[in-house]
């Protein structure tokens, strides 16, 4: 896959990997990026069949994997992400381009919250130093324009 996919007018991505995981029937429950660990072909299988429908970028499922969601799931932010990573690259083959996909933290930021810019930044940060694999990053479903800010700055700068 040619690394210059925004030079061809048109960029299509993958679909919703969570209605897919549950439409497949995947337990998904409180973690869905366990399933990068636990159910490696049936993620690596959403992926292929993304790439072979003709998307250019699949996202990772990664959307929910820092330290304040996945906190108690018993693996590390970099263990799921590296995981999502690998398991969509494999399934790719090269036909696509595999995105990080990074959410919103599930907290919200000052002064709204209780949350820092900092620590917010920080999150992002661990989240893109484990996903240094991907292809890209793509930030996404953020109400909160400082968060997507502290997203941006953290995958900027890392």
């Amino acid at each position: 896959m040619e690394n210059n996919i925004l030079n061809n007018g048109f960029v299509i991505l993958d679909g919703a990997m969570g209605t897919v995981m549950q439409k497949m029937g995947l337990n998904t429950g409180k973690y869905p990026e366990l399933l990068n660990i636990d159910s490696p072909e049936a993620i690596g299988g959403i992926h292929s069949k993304y790439a072979e429908c003709g998307s250019n970028v699949v996202y990772a499922n990664t959307f929910g994997a820092n330290r304040l969601k996945t906190a108690g799931c018993g693996k590390s932010v970099r263990e799921l992400i590296e995981a999502a990573v690998s398991n969509a690259k494999k399934a790719v083959a090269g036909k696509a381009l595999v995105a990080l996909d990074i959410g919103p933290i599930g907290k919200l930021l000052e002064p709204l919250g209780s949350l820092s810019f900092e620590e917010a930044y920080d999150i992002f940060k661990e989240m893109v130093e484990a996903g240094r694999d991907a292809d890209l990053i793509a930030i996404e479903t953020m109400a909160d324009l400082y968060e997507a800010k502290a997203a941006l700055l953290a995958a900027k700068e890392n």
